[in-house]
């Protein structure tokens, strides 16, 4: 299992397509902060805030993280590559799936998470772009203050972190089933644009409300913040690891079913 984790890990990072993602990730990130920051001391509108959000993480961490998994799981079935592994059982080349996804993920959100804490450590003021504030990367920018306790804030990037696990952990079993990497970032950027909704229109109905706080689709900023308690913190982590393994349980349960050509 050890042996192809790494070899997986490895193949990934060799991956063009992945450094592309981890590319625009960055640059997205970089451009992210500097634009806020110019909406900060107004050199950009107000009108222009919207834009800035756009190279957020809620949006470029589904795009990037829905081709990052298409490709851990689809160029293995186009490339042929699956029928190499296929004897170390299906279950376990599932858990392998599942866990480097987790660590690709967790890489991903890194640099939003440098350029939050450069920001607080830096000193930068970023008082006036509240608009451009759409997670805890900026929420936490503009709520810290001096007595945040240092091991509140790591787990507060750490639940986030966890939180988009376990969010985009869903694109496993579409991965499995759609075997193409286009197909699954179409997939995956849709959801994450649906869950926004999905949200609105749960709270609407009790039983829906319910299910839904049990999923890690229910956290945002204002529970996951700096701000937030520990014990809403934990349960995210909670919640979003039960529901990746769930997750990875469906996409056995789809692969045990699958004839590999």
């Amino acid at each position: 299992m050890k042996r192809m984790f790494c070899a997986t890990l490895y193949r990934m990072w060799k991956s063009t397509g992945t450094r592309i993602a981890f590319f625009i990730t960055y640059v997205a990130t970089v451009f992210y902060f500097v634009l806020a920051r110019m909406v900060a001391v107004g050199k950009l509108g107000a009108a222009q805030a919207g834009s800035v959000s756009g190279l957020g993480d809620a949006m470029i961490i589904w795009l990037c993280g829905s081709l990052v998994i298409g490709l851990l799981v689809g160029l293995d079935f186009e490339n042929k590559t699956i029928h190499g592994v296929i004897g170390f059982g299906r279950k376990k080349i599932i858990g392998n799936y599942v866990a480097v996804f987790a660590v690709l993920v967790t890489l991903l959100v890194l640099p939003y998470t440098i350029g939050s804490l450069v920001c607080i450590f830096g000193g930068i003021d970023m008082t006036g772009a509240e608009q451009t504030a759409i997670s805890i990367y900026m929420g936490n920018v503009l709520g810290y203050s001096g007595d945040v306790a240092p091991g509140k804030m790591i787990l507060s990037y750490l639940s986030y972190a966890m939180v988009y696990v376990g969010q985009l952990s869903i694109c496993i079993p579409a991965a499995v089933k759609l075997k193409k990497p286009a197909a699954v970032t179409a997939f995956g950027f849709f959801f994450g644009m649906l869950s926004a909704l999905l949200a609105t229109l749960a709270s609407k109905v009790e039983i829906v409300d319910n299910i839904y706080k049990l999923t890690p689709y229910n956290y945002n900023m204002e529970t996951l913040g700096i701000g937030g308690s520990y014990g809403d913190m934990f349960l995210a982590i909670a919640v979003s690891l039960v529901f990746a393994g769930l997750m990875g349980g469906v996409s056995w349960g789809l692969f045990r079913k699958a004839e590999i050509k």
